[in-house]
């Protein structure tokens, strides 16, 4: 093998890992934890579509679409010094959106591992 072939493939897998891993900046909390912040007043945030959050939603959670074309608009609008809890289905959109919350400017954000997923198998209630 030559070496700039080598180069290639370690500069591809830099690049592969770097957009993998960009969006893990966010700390992740359990879905008790999530529950007790919840309960203190952290806003609440939920970043999955329309349909999603009609179907049941947690108490007091704001809709900010991660996928909608005004979501950067949404989270720029929030308060830098506010207290946020991000959660979606799984808990990759809500990674993907609290790092991007992070990189706005808000450092207290968290999101529920698990997603809505893990609150319902912990039997918490939704509203709809």
């Amino acid at each position: 093998m030559s070496k700039n072939f080598f180069y290639l493939i370690l500069l591809l897998l830099l690049m592969f890992n770097n957009t993998l891993f960009a969006a893990g900046k966010a700390d992740s909390i359990d879905v008790d934890k999530f529950d007790e912040l919840r309960k203190e007043g952290y806003t609440v945030i939920d970043v999955r579509t329309q349909e999603e959050y009609d179907d049941g939603h947690v108490e007091g959670a704001i809709l900010i679409n991660l996928y909608s074309s005004d979501f950067k608009d949404k989270i720029a609008a929030l308060d830098k010094d506010g207290k946020y809890l991000v959660y979606c289905r799984s808990g990759v959109r809500s990674l993907k959106a609290a790092s991007y919350m992070n990189d706005a400017g808000i450092k207290n954000v968290l999101h529920l591992s698990g997603g809505i997923i893990a609150w319902k198998r912990a039997n918490k209630p939704l509203v709809n």
